[in-house]
């Protein structure tokens, strides 16, 4: 047991719950602030090690806002078009910086084209800042990453970080978690206390 609580205490330091504001948390990561989609940062080899700074065209930025068209009528619709947003990012990123081959996961698969939760919950909240910041996302805030401890939270065996909304009528917290899938899926978004509590999708329960 206490080789097993050393280890998480090393990963911990990789997979850290940040502050709950979301320019602080990535700032932590030497990512800082960007102006919009013609020049913003991405994060990749496990724990932001590297971070490259891009633009996507007006054409691929117009495939991702139209996502949004016509406006969300309300919460639950919103999140719907963020998950699938988050996924039409990855894809296009990837196709740009080399990162279209990351797959589910972590230690699956190795490399400076690999992400781990660390660079997945990063590049996710500047994705939805990218959205906040051309108006994009009207029932939501953005909040920093949060983590889940196996020691506190009973939730699988290593920690785990994702990133987070708040809806901002009910103030309620939703995990936004683009880790599970391969790159250019839609993200999983589910209430925060679940995710905390080691909700997975189903395929990854067998």
């Amino acid at each position: 047991m206490k080789y097993f609580a050393l280890i998480t205490l090393l990963i911990l330091s990789a997979c850290a719950a940040g502050p709950k504001d979301a320019q602080t948390y990535l700032e932590s990561k030497n990512v800082y602030e960007f102006t919009d989609h013609k020049n913003f940062q991405h994060c990749r080899a496990y724990g932001c090690r590297e971070i490259d700074t891009l633009t996507l065209p007006p054409k691929e930025w117009k495939d991702i806002a139209k996502v949004f068209k016509p406006t969300s009528k309300n919460a639950k619709l919103e999140r719907e078009r963020i998950a699938k947003a988050i996924g039409i990012f990855e894809t296009k990123i990837g196709a740009i910086n080399g990162t279209d081959q990351d797959i589910f996961g972590t230690f699956k698969k190795v490399g400076t084209k690999q992400h781990d939760c660390v660079d997945e919950s990063v590049n996710t909240t500047i994705y939805l800042s990218l959205l906040e910041q051309d108006g994009l996302l009207k029932f939501h805030d953005i909040g920093g990453p949060d983590t889940r401890i196996p020691l506190i939270h009973y939730s699988g065996v290593w920690p785990h970080q994702t990133a987070v909304i708040f809806e901002k009528d009910t103030k309620d917290a939703y995990a936004v978690d683009s880790w599970f899938h391969n790159n250019g899926f839609p993200a999983e978004i589910v209430p925060l206390q679940a995710w905390k509590g080691g909700w997975k999708p189903a395929e990854h329960k067998k």
